[in-house]
């Protein structure tokens, strides 16, 4: 506590013209305050063990949320890229039987077309038309596919960017 004249301030007050009295009053109000804020300032007061200690919970709880956000992001990245796998391995089966498909599909109608070339012109047009039909069904569903990919790539990195922002959200909050 910083020093304070009493007598030299009640000197003053009498000076400036109150009484004796009124100087005292005046001194033992200012002392009874700065006695309650004192009072109140150091129940206010947290000891440096405390401190400490609650720095470290605060350190072990970041430490733990951490690795926890570590082992989701891992986990998370697996599963993205078993799914990943699984939808390259689906897209490769439906391209291989749509190519047997196509090929089967060719294959009659060359057979059909030396059999009976004739009356396979009118039909060969219309095979052409359901092949270009396939085919523009079988690419919008290629892109389809692609979109829903990408789709879903998006949303990785959205989560991806969410959690990595709410983890350094979390640290530079702590």
């Amino acid at each position: 506590m910083p020093y304070f004249d009493a007598e030299r301030f009640a000197r003053l007050l009498e000076s400036e013209g109150f009484s004796a009295g009124q100087a005292r009053a005046v001194i033992n109000a200012l002392d009874d305050v700065v006695d309650e804020s004192t009072t109140i300032v150091t129940t206010d007061l947290v000891s440096k063990a405390d401190q400490e200690q609650t720095i470290k919970q605060y350190k072990d709880d970041f430490s733990r949320l951490k690795a926890e956000i570590q082992q989701m992001e891992r986990r998370d990245v697996d599963e993205v890229k078993t799914a990943n796998e699984r939808l390259k391995s689906e897209i490769e089966k439906l391209r291989k039987s749509l190519q047997e498909e196509i090929t089967r599909s060719q294959a009659g109608v060359r057979l059909d077309l030396n059999l009976e070339k004739g009356r396979i012109r009118d039909e060969t047009i219309e095979q052409h038309e359901k092949l270009r039909k396939t085919d523009d069904k079988i690419e919008s569903e290629i892109q389809a596919l692609r979109k829903q990919m990408e789709g879903i790539k998006l949303q990785i990195l959205q989560y991806m960017i969410g959690t990595i922002t709410a983890a350094g959200t979390l640290v530079l909050g702590k």
